[in-house]
């Protein structure tokens, strides 16, 4: 099966690590991951994959210039293992220099091809986290179909019971974590940790828990869903749990964000492994720390209290730290470079509509 791992655009190549860990090798394409499997690989990357939106099979593919066109050859796609009468489905189209070019229409037609293929007409869904969805993209006249294996998208861990302003969604925090490479060798410290989402992240890391363990996914309404596989890849997940030895730390600010974070740490179980304390910049002092965090930006606090903030993260780190790495976020290079002259931006993405840089800045005393 043809099956792609949607990926925020700047976040593909860390996507693309993750599945090759999981032993799968796949190819970088903007948005995603393009890669083959079975229902296996399909199970594996919706239970493990940290940093993916969400993973697609590529249903069919053709060429439609008309609306009857298209109805007739959707209607020969293999919907009869995707599509259930119990399962809403939301299909959602796009078109790019296309004669097929109206959206709505288009979603039409794709329901009354289904509707003809299986003898009965699916549930509509408002939201994909009801069910699944289709999505259906056409460009140049060629007219792609993927089914949503994931159903909600998989930042929706299960955990998240409260949230402060402006939080980091949960696959965002785990490609940071990601790009910085930590697993669990040094202490972790998110000095501006919100919801706690960056710590419960790196948790998940260091102790090997795969992100999928406790939510359902639109695959397991499927006719053709394998729950004796799925069982066996739990089991196997299970086994491969670590330990963690360092400490893993959360600091705010706001004692709400605090409050939050222990709440969303505990029904995430990893409570007995990070902290959160109401302190900002603590006297805290080890030889080597991994510092991972996601400042406030202009948006939020005035233009110069954000510079502060981002010159007092800088010289906190190099005060108390012999050694240490800052992974963090900023919406342009000259407030990065706040943190230290020599930031080095690793990579771009949108978060809440605002381009942000994922900066690096290394501290050696």
């Amino acid at each position: 099966m043809e099956l792609f791992a949607v990926s925020q655009p700047g976040l593909e190549e860390i996507t693309a690590e993750e599945l090759k860990e999981l032993g799968i090798e796949g190819k970088v394409v903007p948005g995603g991951v393009e890669f083959e499997g079975s229902l296996r690989e399909i199970y594996l990357t919706n239970l493990w994959l940290r940093s993916a939106n969400r993973v697609l099979l590529r249903l069919c593919r053709f060429k439609a210039k008309h609306f009857a066109e298209l109805v007739r050859k959707a209607a020969k796609c293999s919907w009869e293992n995707y599509i259930t009468e119990d399962l809403p489905i939301k299909v959602r189209a796009t078109s790019k220099h296309s004669k097929l070019y109206h959206t709505k229409a288009i979603e039409e037609r794709i329901l009354r091809a289904i509707k003809e293929r299986l003898g009965f007409e699916p549930k509509r869904a408002k939201y994909e986290d009801e069910g699944t969805s289709v999505i259906v993209r056409f460009e140049n006249d060629i007219c792609t179909i993927s089914v949503n294996t994931s159903g909600a998208p998989l930042h929706k861990r299960g955990y998240r019971v409260c949230e402060v302003e402006a939080p980091l969604r949960e696959n965002l925090a785990a490609a940071v974590v990601l790009f910085s490479g930590w697993k669990g060798e040094a202490p972790l410290i998110d000095p501006f940790c919100g919801s706690g989402t960056i710590p419960i992240e790196a948790s998940f890391v260091a102790l090997n828990i795969p992100p999928g363990r406790n939510r359902k996914f639109a695959f397991m309404e499927w006719r053709n869903f394998d729950g004796k596989l799925w069982g066996e890849l739990l089991k196997e997940a299970d086994q491969k749990r670590k330990r963690v030895n360092v400490p893993i730390l959360g600091f705010d600010i706001d004692p709400e964000a605090v409050e939050c974070s222990v709440k969303n740490s505990e029904k995430a179980g990893v409570s007995e492994v990070v902290q959160f304390k109401n302190l900002s910049f603590p006297e805290i002092y080890y030889e080597k720390a991994v510092i991972v965090t996601n400042p406030p930006y202009g948006v939020r606090l005035p233009k110069r209290q954000v510079e502060t903030l981002y010159s007092m993260l800088g010289d906190w780190a190099a005060r108390h730290f012999k050694e240490a790495e800052i992974y963090f976020l900023s919406p342009n290079r000259k407030l990065a470079e706040r943190v230290g002259e020599r930031a080095e931006l690793l990579t771009y993405f949108s978060n809440g509509g605002i381009t942000v840089g994922l900066y690096r800045v290394a501290y050696i005393s």
